[in-house]
């Protein structure tokens, strides 16, 4: 009887245990492309092509190694994105003195809208217009949030909104790393 119930409470641990473990990564969202964007995460994050800048002036990874940054695909015509602005504003303020950086990448399609959006809706946060980011991150849908850790790496590709605090969480426990 021994022989059988040690192993069975054995695995029994361990399979709980992994899924702990688990709980506490923040959920990707459901991607036709999902394959290939778990391919890019623990890698370099693509470089950021945008333009038409506004609320910052333009910004790159390389000036923002050592911090985190929080990218917000989205667009000017879509209603979940629109109505995450205030959310993502409050999360801005929350996490800026800790160095977290947060971008709006608009989508091209609406663009021209942008200005007047960010004006209306009160986006704080730097926000500017898609010019190769949307393609180089494989960014499908709106909003997706994407995060880099300090150092530049990708480490969350299109995960699921309600857990972005929860990924900037993990990030902010990981020690900070020395600028080079």
């Amino acid at each position: 009887m021994k022989k059988i119930i040690f192993p069975l409470f054995t695995s029994a641990c361990l399979f709980l245990f992994h899924f702990s473990l688990a709980a506490d990564e923040p959920r990707p969202e459901n991607s036709k492309v999902r394959s290939q964007l778990d391919a890019m995460q623990g890698k370099p994050a693509p470089k950021l092509g945008l333009k038409g800048w506004i609320n910052s002036k333009p910004l790159s990874l390389e000036d923002l190694k050592g911090k985190i940054v929080v990218l917000d695909f989205w667009a000017t015509w879509c209603g979940p994105c629109i109505a995450a602005i205030p959310h993502t504003n409050e999360m801005m303020k929350k996490y800026a003195d800790k160095g977290v950086v947060f971008i709006g990448v608009c989508a091209k399609s609406g663009s021209e809208k942008m200005a007047a959006k960010v004006k209306e809706h009160g986006i704080k946060y730097p926000v500017a217009v898609d010019a190769g980011t949307n393609a180089a991150y494989r960014a499908n849908s709106f909003p997706d949030y994407y995060l880099i850790d300090r150092s530049g790496v990708l480490r969350w590709a299109d995960i699921a909104n309600a857990d972005v605090e929860k990924a900037i969480g993990i990030l902010l426990k990981e020690k900070k790393k020395k600028k080079k």
